[in-house]
């Protein structure tokens, strides 16, 4: 059965229901404490209604709670199908509303459900690298995202994360208490070079997004687009994060 199909009582786009995740939300704010502290910045950044669509890198299982703490908007993720296998992961992201993907096979029932979720007006996370790289680096990323974004209407928040890779590093959780750093830019609004959108439009859209969230990131975590981010940061005029794409 496809992962994305099964979303057991949750249907996306339809109205949220806050209850559970909230009381997650608040819960893992306070636990998280333990075991790591939270620099944010940014949160302004997040439009306070409408469609929204926030892109991030991915460097740790971390990054999907953390993402999510300090916005006060719902995040709806879109979650690799890999968590559907196990009972309780599965369990876990329906009850927070998000759908499953099956990566790089093209999931157009994923694609559907993103778009849904965006239709309804609320936020839906990406990871655009779609897997976590070795070094923690930027690799390049799917142009999927940028795909979804302007099919539905949406503005693009790029995010940035880093420090959650060093979270229970070796095992260790108590003894040392990293700081997880989350970056949130202006909204990026996407506009086709003609009528509709071509796929230079979307390589060009993913190139410019995740240039700027390798601007919001510490050099050594540019990987892929550390050019592309030096291009950025070369333009003094150019309001870092915010644009429009045009051919």
């Amino acid at each position: 059965m496809n992962a994305t199909a099964d979303t057991t009582d949750f249907v996306p786009g339809s109205p949220e229901r806050r209850g559970f995740y909230e009381r997650l939300r608040r819960f893992v704010l306070i636990a998280g404490n333990l075991f790591f502290a939270l620099d944010v910045q940014g949160l302004a950044n997040i439009p306070a209604t409408g469609p929204v669509l926030v892109a991030c890198n991915h460097m740790s299982f971390w990054d999907i709670p953390a993402l999510a703490l300090r916005p006060r908007r719902m995040f709806h993720y879109m979650a690799k199908s890999e968590y559907a296998r196990n009972g309780f992961m599965r369990w876990l992201f329906t009850k927070l509303e998000a759908f499953f993907v099956d990566r790089g096979e093209g999931d157009m029932g994923a694609i559907r459900n993103a778009l849904a979720v965006l239709k309804a007006g609320q936020v839906l996370a990406i990871y655009p690298e779609g897997h976590r790289s070795d070094d923690h680096a930027l690799i390049p990323a799917h142009d999927g995202f940028t795909l979804i974004a302007f099919k539905g209407s949406a503005p693009v928040v790029p995010a940035a994360i880093w420090g959650s890779e060093d979270v229970g590093k070796g095992g260790r959780f108590l003894f040392r208490r990293p700081t997880i750093h989350i970056r949130y830019g202006p909204p990026i609004t996407l506009v086709p070079s003609g009528k509709k959108y071509t796929k230079e439009d979307l390589a060009e859209a993913t190139n410019l997004i995740m240039g700027t969230i390798a601007t919001m990131l510490p050099p050594q975590y540019r990987g892929a687009y550390a050019a592309e981010a030096e291009r950025l940061l070369a333009q003094p005029t150019r309001a870092r994060g915010a644009g429009e794409v045009v051919s």
